[in-house]
């Protein structure tokens, strides 16, 4: 008969994942040194239970598959909470397996209500007080986890080693069962293709709820003539598509916000249309037809046109074949054409006081990096301008952790787990100098591991948001701005190679960091910290718009 510990280890083997992420204490001890050497599974021994989380999360992100990661009791589950919110706003498929007391052990001095807390952060999560109380929350996490939502899973030590009675392991993340998508109303379809069949300068707009979608809607976009826009959850899903134009909103590089603004239709595929994905005068402020496709009900008050709830890959399918029925056919694809107005203002004077502008050293870094790369974003205000100026290559290959809860500090751990998800493959994280000093105690992790990554440092010496945010205020910059250390020769000592650029004219010598196949690369850039993106105050005013609706 399998104890509880052993049912939970087997069901995580069963589940499509081969890595968990780990810091061990004595209320997860057992259950990590089962998962290594019974149920075969690789233990990434990191150094912070939020990295482990962190790592879980980028595994899930970058493989498709399920992320795990386990924590001991206590101040074990407390270091996990933004980690944790960070997958829950991303919707990552991210199991913790965390340790805990014993029921009742009040004098313990790790005491303390751990479910409670962690649904809290995840959203969804259960603790195993008795034995049969196991498959009903094994139940609970796989619809989580299958749903792409993270699940805490609470393990007491004295309930592990206590016997499961009948239940063997099962498997906690299920593909979707292509017999439940949901099917749009009729009546839906036939407004939606009326409104398709007068559009002029229709848009394609596609978020995170589209990715399976690709073909289909650009097969619809072909035949409207319509660009293909997408959120920044989806960018790179249209890449090398010839109507692909880039990303809307702030993080885009221009192309899509003029062709928004313009637009008279657009079809909102598989996203939410949060103000961030929306251009300041279109959709926003503007009034074109919304024609949305998702099987979630809709958040906010926007006024559609036609309301397809339906698979964005089914929804899209059916106005594909309607519209072919009826001889429909849309514009040439001139929106296209002509010169469009660029977020990272790349006509404005680069001249600076001091450092490298941070535009040029993000262009020369796009002229490094290979065309396909997995690339993880990352830093407060300067990933404002990395995502501007590094395009997706696919959207499994692309993440911004800055703008999953709007936290920083996240994205050296899910350049790791990245880096697990796609062995042999160089992750590049792209992070500013106040980031990565929140979680710099896993670069020791990924030199351990000798993983492949190269980490850009966009170093300003602070906090580069907070900073603009005291000078707009009339107040002094002084508490936003931290000298950060030799960060060369702390990757050095780690054991690691590094790389320092402090003027315009040291920026040819990037080459020679990009060149790397093997081992962890740490890059100083020290930029110019009076830099001030344009869409810094888009992102504000967006914002304040959520809060309104």
């Amino acid at each position: 008969m399998l104890s509880v510990r052993e049912v939970v280890a087997g069901s995580v083997a069963s589940s499509g994942a081969d890595t968990v992420f780990a810091l061990m204490g004595a209320a997860n001890q057992e259950l990590v040194c089962d998962l290594e050497e019974r149920c075969r599974m690789r233990l990434v021994h990191v150094r912070h239970e939020a990295g482990a989380v962190g790592m879980a999360d980028g595994y899930a992100r970058f493989s498709g598959r399920l992320g795990v990661a386990t924590v001991t009791a206590g101040p074990g589950v407390t270091n996990t909470a933004t980690s944790l919110a960070v997958a829950r706003a991303h919707c990552s498929p991210v199991l913790l397996l965390a340790g805990d007391i014993p029921a009742g052990d009040v004098r313990n001095p790790q005491y303390f209500e751990q479910n409670s807390f962690t649904r809290l952060c995840a959203g969804a999560g259960g603790r195993v007080g008795h034995p049969g109380g196991l498959a009903g929350l094994l139940r609970s996490a796989a619809d989580a986890l299958s749903a792409d939502l993270p699940f805490a899973l609470h393990l007491p030590v004295d309930v592990q080693e206590k016997p499961a009675e009948t239940l063997e392991a099962v498997s906690l993340r299920e593909p979707a069962d292509p017999g439940d998508a949901a099917e749009p109303a009729e009546t839906e379809v036939a407004k939606a293709v009326q409104l398709l069949a007068a559009a002029r300068r229709p848009v394609v707009l596609a978020g995170r709820g589209a990715l399976a979608a690709r073909d289909v809607l650009a097969e619809l976009a072909q035949s409207l003539g319509a660009p293909l826009v997408t959120t920044l959850r989806a960018a790179g899903l249209f890449a090398g598509h010839p109507l692909e134009a880039g990303v809307a909103g702030a993080m885009g590089d221009g192309r899509a916000l003029r062709l928004l603004e313009s637009a008279d239709l657009v079809v909102a595929a598989g996203t939410s249309l949060h103000p961030l994905a929306a251009s300041p005068s279109g959709i926003c402020q503007g009034s074109p037809v919304l024609v949305r496709i998702d099987a979630a009900p809709p958040l906010g008050a926007w006024v559609y046109g036609a309301d397809l709830r339906a698979d964005t890959r089914i929804g899209a399918g059916r106005l594909l074949r309607r519209l072919a029925a009826r001889g429909s056919t849309g514009p040439a694809p001139s929106m296209l054409s002509g010169t469009f107005g660029s977020w990272a203002g790349r006509t404005e004077d680069r001249r600076t006081g001091t450092g490298v502008h941070p535009l040029d050293a993000l262009e020369e870094v796009r002229g490094l990096l290979p065309e396909q790369r997995l690339l993880v974003i990352g830093g407060g205000h300067a990933s404002l301008s990395a995502c501007q100026l590094l395009p997706a290559s696919a959207p499994r290959d692309f993440t911004c952790v800055s703008t999953d809860f709007g936290a920083i500090g996240q994205s050296l751990p899910v350049a790791i787990g990245a880096c697990f998800a796609r062995p042999g493959q160089r992750v590049f994280n792209v992070t500013a100098d106040g980031e990565l000093m929140m979680s710099i105690a896993e670069f020791h992790t990924a030199v351990r591991y000798r993983l492949p990554l190269t980490v850009v440092v966009l170093n300003d010496h602070g906090f580069g948001q907070e900073r603009h945010n005291l000078t707009r205020a009339g107040r002094s910059t002084y508490h936003a701005n931290h000298p950060t250390p030799d960060l060369v020769s702390f990757a050095q000592a780690m054991g690691a190679t590094g790389y320092r650029v402090t003027h315009p004219d040291e920026l040819v010598n990037l080459k020679q960091g990009f060149n790397h196949q093997q081992g962890v690369v740490l890059i100083d850039i020290h930029i110019d910290p009076s830099y001030l993106n344009p869409a810094s105050a888009y992102v504000a005013s967006a914002m304040s718009r959520r809060a309104q609706q």
